[in-house]
């Protein structure tokens, strides 16, 4: 399929850039591009629930040892932490992992403190990406769904071009086109899965544990895709608009069309019940806003931020305090537009600032139930005022959870500046 869609995409572009290019030419390479399309293959079900009304209590990891710290001292304090936390609330932890890591995991577990701890392990032939959030989904009907294998420059074009036609008038011309070329130093984009082949991996465990396979003809990344429900208890997708914009452009679609096919994989009746939402200025939507439930979520809210780096680079006018300053224009803009897609959807819109970039982020987190039939959230550690007043919104303003879980503020904040958190690194099942 890689082959056959590059080729074709590169055929298009030959054709478009001839100045003597006939619609008729062009329509005909568009249709053998969406004649690449797979058939469902999921069973039409719907992906495990991010809510609390998701009533997770299976949580997946995965375990690997570090790239960039030696002594492995943040993988060991999330497996650590997922173990302990796991083990309070009554939850089942799976790790997938590697050969290599295995006899660390077993070591670390084989501890009295976890007696109690009901877990697996799988093992993997190859190391495993740390983020188990984005290869994978766990659907209803018992089977998983994992992402189609593109190639990885049309994907990044495919982004890349949606971001473009969005994003227009948010900052200066020349600083779009720096946030589109250097995408790592202002909104990165979510392609990783494609990069690291971990959607591979899955199909490849599932199939030799005898669970079904299906994929999703849509290139959603995880983090990017937010399964919960409306005030109604009718379920709903919440979808972030790259994942939208560079699916469109793979098949040579419309954005309508992608929300039908995402709605056949997971068998959805209607394309309302798939909402586009703009990219809150993070690369995937679990960065930048959290669904707590029946209709409600939070995005974020950096308009703050934007005033004083704006106040800021008008006391000390130089490049670093102006280039702060327009990331912070653009990321408010993106914002605004996510909170706006979702208010237009007809769902109840609260704005907070709960991220502070690597500090701390709790919009980055799973929603779990205990074995006392409660629902709580695990999340990444921060400041311990910044943890109070959260933990005060989740429990009292919102009545979402009885508690909130936080992770080790040291690990949390080397694991963010990888750029993924807690959320990212689990990843909840259907009981």
């Amino acid at each position: 399929m890689e082959q056959s869609l590059d080729i074709l995409h590169n055929q298009l572009r030959e054709i478009k850039r001839d100045n003597n290019n006939k619609t008729t030419d062009i329509e005909l390479i568009q249709e053998k591009i969406q004649a690449t399309l797979p058939k469902v293959d999921t069973g039409c079900s719907l992906p495990q629930k991010k809510t609390p009304a998701g009533r997770t209590k299976v949580l997946h990891m995965n375990y690997m040892q570090s790239q960039t710290d030696k002594t492995g001292k943040t993988e060991i304090a999330h497996l650590l932490f997922f173990a302990k936390t796991a083990r309070d609330l009554g939850l089942r932890l799976e790790i997938l992992t590697d050969k290599n890591c295995r006899k660390d995991i077993e070591q670390k577990l084989a501890n009295e403190d976890y007696k109690t701890l009901d877990y697996s392990i799988t093992e993997n032939q190859s190391p495993v990406s740390k983020w188990a959030e984005d290869s994978v989904e766990f659907l209803k009907n018992g089977q998983i769904a994992v992402l189609q294998q593109f190639n990885n420059e049309l994907l990044e074009q495919a982004m890349t071009k949606g971001r473009r036609q969005r994003w227009q008038g948010k900052i200066t011309p020349e600083n779009l086109e720096e946030a589109l070329r250097d995408d790592h130093l202002w909104v990165l984009l979510g392609i990783q899965v494609n990069t690291d082949k971990m959607a591979v991996t899955w199909e490849h465990v599932a199939q030799s544990n005898g669970m079904g396979v299906g994929h999703i003809r849509a290139y959603i990344e995880g983090g990017n895709m937010i399964t919960g429900e409306d005030a109604n208890g009718d379920s709903i997708i919440l979808v972030g608009k790259d994942a939208i914009a560079a699916t469109a452009h793979i098949y040579q679609l419309s954005n309508n069309a992608v929300r039908r096919l995402i709605c056949e994989d997971f068998g959805l009746d209607s394309v309302e019940q798939v909402i586009c939402v703009e990219q809150p200025g993070k690369f995937h939507l679990d960065m930048g806003l959290l669904f707590i439930g029946h209709g409600v979520v939070v995005v974020n809210n950096s308009s703050e931020a934007l005033k004083d780096a704006t106040e800021m680079a008008e006391m000390v006018p130089c490049l670093t305090t102006e280039k702060m300053a327009a990331k912070l224009k653009l990321r408010c803009s993106l914002e605004d537009d996510a909170a706006n897609d979702l208010a237009a959807a007809g769902l109840d819109v609260r704005r907070e600032r709960l991220e502070n970039d690597a500090f701390y982020n709790f919009f980055n987190g799973e929603f779990v139930e205990g074995q006392d039939g409660e629902n709580y959230y695990i999340t990444n550690g921060g400041p311990r005022a910044e943890e109070e007043r959260f933990e005060t919104l989740m429990t009292a303003n919102w009545s979402s959870v009885k508690k909130v879980f936080f992770s080790p503020v040291d690990a949390a904040q080397k694991s963010l500046q990888e750029r993924g958190g807690v959320g990212c690194r689990l990843k909840g099942s259907p009981p």
